[in-house]
């Protein structure tokens, strides 16, 4: 039997137009709180028993819109460029170009393995290099692409075909922006 939360709930503190209709900061925290425990969970038991749950929550996480703030939803962007910068500072001016270019080798080789694995339906590469994916994409700010990579590693743990295939197209479409993304920095563009 599906739930669903009243309204209000979900946008509690919602006065004005431009936060109206998005959900609550404790709804979003509570719900990155139960990726996080999940993901701990599957660290124990493994990823199987869990996927659908994972889906679940996926599609909940979309549902809400998370991973953007109303005032910053940028649809055609492949990567949050504030984050990005963040990761290089981080990794100081010493090993940033490293950083980027490495970037660019792991993104290329898991798009090649994904599309691989896609095309003879290798449900175990396709959960491997979705997981890669995930923390990719999650690293620099593609939060759609990692949306799109948690679905379709939950189809792959299901071994959804249908679900796979809708995913295929729109993920590597993502992945082909952020792959050109860091190509242009990696060039200096």
């Amino acid at each position: 039997m599906p739930m669903t939360a009243p309204q209000d709930a979900l946008t509690a503190g919602s006065d004005d137009a431009a936060t109206r209709g998005r959900p609550a900061a404790d709804v979003v925290a509570t719900l990155a709180e139960a990726m996080e425990r999940l993901a701990e969970l599957e660290q124990l038991i493994g990823p199987g028993p869990t996927a659908a749950l994972r889906q679940t929550l996926s599609r909940l996480r979309a549902q809400i819109r998370v991973d953007e703030p109303a005032s910053e939803t940028r649809s055609s962007e492949a990567v949050d460029e504030v984050r990005f910068r963040r990761l290089l500072e981080i990794a100081g001016p010493d090993t940033a170009d490293e950083l980027v270019h490495r970037l660019h080798l792991d993104l290329k080789s898991t798009r090649e393995r994904l599309d691989e694995a896609m095309a003879a339906a290798d449900w175990m590469e396709i959960r491997a290099q979705t997981h890669v994916l995930v923390s990719l994409a999650g690293t620099v700010g593609a939060a759609d692409l990692q949306r799109l990579s948690e679905e379709l590693n939950a189809a792959a743990h299901l071994r959804d075909r249908t679900q796979a295939v809708g995913l295929k197209t729109e993920l590597l479409m993502r992945l082909d922006g952020l792959l050109a993304f860091v190509a242009r920095q990696r060039d200096g563009s």
